[in-house]
C-alpha cells in the first residue's frame, strides 16, 4: 500500500514539474503504468471531445498519423465521444462497440477499455482530452478511483501548459529596443532562398531482372542443393523435391508398358494359328501407345524432382533449412538467380515523408556498411499507389540506378541496405522547414 501511495505521489510530481507538452504526454502514457497497470495507453485531445487526435502513445517515440492502429484509436475515440457518459470514467469492452470497430479492436488491442476523461479543472464540464486505456483484465473499482482522482491533476497540466506563452518576454523587451525589425527583415529575405527538396528514405540493393526459380509441380521440397548468395552454374541442381511417390509412378507405368507389350506380342503370334486374334490387335496397339504416354508423363514427372539453374548467377534465398519439408504448389517462388553486376535500388518512400518526383531525379545513397561514402543514382521510375512494408507502414516503392561507376569500383551486394536522399524541385526556404507543419495544419483544420 505504502508503494502505491508512493507511486501515486511521485507521478502527480512528475505532472506539475513537466515543463513542455512532449514532457507532459510522455508521462502520461508510460509513467502512469507505474500506478496502474495496462498494456497500452494512448493520449487523444480535442477541443471538449470534438475532432479528437492523438497526440502521444505509449512505447513509441513518435505518432504516425498513417498507422492503421492509429486511425482506428481515433475512430473509437469518435464514437466513444458521442455516448452521453462520454464525460465520466467508464469501462468498456470489445462487445460494446459496432462490428465495424470490434473486428479491428480484436487485431489491435487487448479487449478492456477503460475511458478516462481529462477535465480542465478551472472550467466546469470543459473536456480537454481522454485517455484510453487498453489491457486484458478487467478493471477494479480501486483502479478506477485512482485513475478518476489522476485525471484531475492531468487535466489540470494539460490547461496550464497550453496556455504558457514561454516567448513573451523576450518579445517585449524586442520591442522596446526596438532591434526586431532588421532580423525579421532579414530572416523573410532568408526564408525566400531557393533551396532543392529533398527527403530522406531506406534503400535495399535488389537484383535487375532476376531468374525466377519457382517449383515445377505441387510436392514437398527435400532439400536446397545451394546456399545464399553463392555462385551458380547453368545446369547446375539448385532444389531436390520429394521424388518417393513421383518415383512409385514411374515404376508402375514401366511395368504396365511391359505388361501391354506383352499382351499385344501373344497376340500377334497367336493370330496365325487363330484368325480371330487379329481382331484385337488395333485395340492392343493403341493400349501400348497409352501406356508409353504414361511413361512420358511419370518420367517428365520424375525429372522435375530434381530443378536445376536455367543461368549463370548468384543465389537470393533466405535460409535453406526453413525449406526441408515445406510443401509448395506449382508456381511458388523458391528463390532468385541475380547478376551480381546488374544491381538496383529499391526506395520506400513513406507516404508522410512523399515530395514531386520526376524521372531521373538525383538520389545519392549512403549504405549502413560504409556511411562515409556517398553512391550517386539516379530515379527510374515510381510506383503509383503505396503499398504497406514490412513495418507496417504505407510507402511509395521507387527505382533507382546507379550512375557509372569506374572500373575498379566493387558494386554493392545484393541485400546491402542503407539510407537514400531523394532530391525534388527547388522550392523556398520557407517551404523546405514548413512543408510537414503545414500539411500537418491543413489536415487538422481541414482546408
Amino acid at each position: 500500500m505504502n508503494q502505491q501511495v508512493a507511486a501515486l505521489l511521485g507521478l502527480e510530481q512528475q505532472l506539475r514539474k513537466a515543463s513542455s507538452l512532449a514532457q507532459l504526454f510522455y508521462t502520461i502514457v508510460n509513467q502512469t503504468h507505474h500506478c496502474v497497470p495496462y498494456t497500452q495507453s494512448v493520449l487523444i485531445l480535442g477541443e471538449d471531445l470534438r475532432q479528437l487526435q492523438v497526440m502521444a502513445a505509449s512505447d513509441i517515440p513518435t505518432v504516425d498519423y498513417t498507422s492503421p492502429f492509429v486511425a482506428w484509436t481515433e475512430r473509437l475515440a469518435g464514437h466513444l465521444s458521442q455516448r452521453q457518459d462520454a464525460r465520466q470514467l467508464s469501462a468498456f469492452d470489445v462487445g460494446l462497440v459496432p462490428d465495424v470497430l470490434r473486428h479491428d479492436w480484436q487485431d489491435m488491442a487487448p479487449e478492456q477499455l477503460l475511458w478516462v476523461p481529462l477535465p480542465a479543472v478551472v472550467e466546469e464540464g470543459h473536456i480537454l482530452g481522454v485517455l484510453l486505456l487498453f489491457r486484458s483484465e478487467p478493471w477494479t473499482e480501486q483502479e478506477r478511483g485512482v485513475m478518476e482522482h489522476l485525471s484531475d491533476t492531468m487535466g489540470h497540466a494539460l490547461f496550464a501548459l497550453q496556455r504558457r506563452l514561454p516567448f513573451k518576454n523576450v518579445l517585449q523587451r524586442m520591442r522596446q529596443r526596438k532591434t526586431w525589425l532588421v532580423p525579421a527583415m532579414l530572416l523573410l529575405a532568408v526564408m525566400w532562398a531557393p533551396v532543392r527538396l529533398s527527403t530522406l528514405a531506406p534503400v535495399e540493393v535488389v537484383a535487375r531482372d532476376p531468374l525466377v526459380i519457382s517449383a515445377p509441380l505441387n510436392g514437398a521440397v527435400k532439400q536446397l542443393e545451394i546456399m545464399p548468395n553463392q555462385g551458380v552454374r547453368q545446369g547446375e541442381p539448385l532444389v531436390q523435391f520429394e521424388d518417393t511417390e513421383l518415383a512409385n509412378e514411374y515404376e508402375i507405368a514401366q511395368q504396365a508398358l511391359l505388361v501391354a507389350r506383352a499382351e499385344l506380342k501373344t497376340v500377334q503370334q497367336s493370330g496365325f494359328m487363330d484368325p480371330s486374334q487379329k481382331a484385337r490387335l488395333a485395340e492392343l496397339e493403341s493400349r501400348v501407345r497409352l501406356r508409353q504416354a504414361e511413361l512420358h508423363y511419370a518420367d517428365s514427372r520424375l525429372a522435375k524432382t530434381t530443378l536445376t539453374a536455367p543461368g549463370a548467377g548468384i543465389a537470393v534465398l533466405g535460409d535453406p533449412n526453413e525449406w526441408k519439408g515445406r510443401p509448395v504448389n506449382i508456381g511458388e517462388r523458391i528463390m532468385l538467380l541475380a547478376d551480381p553486376k546488374a544491381v538496383e535500388l529499391e526506395i520506400m518512400l513513406a507516404v508522410k515523408d512523399s515530395i514531386a518526383l520526376q524521372q531521373g531525379a538525383e538520389v545519392r545513397v549512403f549504405f549502413d556498411n560504409d556511411p562515409l561514402s556517398a553512391w550517386s543514382a539516379h530515379l527510374q521510375h515510381a510506383s503509383y499507389e503505396p503499398q504497406r512494408t514490412p513495418d507496417d507502414l504505407m510507402a511509395y516503392r521507387l527505382i533507382a540506378r546507379l550512375d557509372g561507376q569506374k572500373s575498379d569500383t566493387r558494386l554493392p551486394r545484393i541485400g546491402t541496405r542503407g539510407t537514400a536522399k531523394v532530391y525534388g524541385n527547388r522550392v523556398s526556404l520557407f517551404f523546405y522547414l514548413f512543408r510537414r507543419p503545414i500539411t500537418s495544419a491543413r489536415q487538422w483544420l481541414g482546408w
